[in-house]
């Protein structure tokens, strides 16, 4: 009874540690706010199909980098540099590279975690294009629609 007790205290020691600087989520926010929300369609048009990036990836990336992060993914652009601007790993719970993992995996079914030691963590536009270096269109789907 003692090992489960101490367990749950050491936990909950930790706990800060792994969670999200909500204080820093806010500030990144309010930096945020001062653009424009962008849907996944005027965030591919604008940025993504410039840099070549596919629609299917950009959908993602709006429905689950935003949740990781607490943030308004349509806000960000690709030169948004993920450590100095967004406080990426300050904003994000610690194993939002994990999740990223397991909902590419959900996704599109394709398993990242082996590419994890790779994830670019200097820009927005540089994880975009990791994560379109592994994205594939399913054998006869086209490519995502806008």
């Amino acid at each position: 009874m003692w090992q489960r007790l101490k367990h749950i205290v050491d936990d909950l020691r930790a706990y800060p540690d792994l969670s999200p600087d909500l204080k820093l989520r806010r500030q990144v926010l309010q930096f945020l706010r001062q653009r424009p929300p962008l849907s996944p369609a005027d965030w591919h048009t604008t940025y993504g199909e410039p840099l070549d990036l596919s629609f299917g990836v950009i959908k993602f990336a709006h429905e689950y980098l935003g949740k990781y992060a607490g943030i308004e993914f349509g806000r960000t652009l690709p030169e948004d540099r993920l450590e100095d601007d967004l406080c990426w790993t300050h904003i994000c719970w610690f194993d939002w590279s994990l999740s990223l993992c397991d909902d590419f995996q959900k996704e599109f079914g394709i398993d990242l975690s082996s590419e994890l030691p790779n994830l670019p963590t200097t820009t927005v536009g540089a994880l975009l294009h990791f994560l379109e270096k592994h994205w594939q269109v399913p054998e006869g789907l086209p490519n995502a629609e806008c």
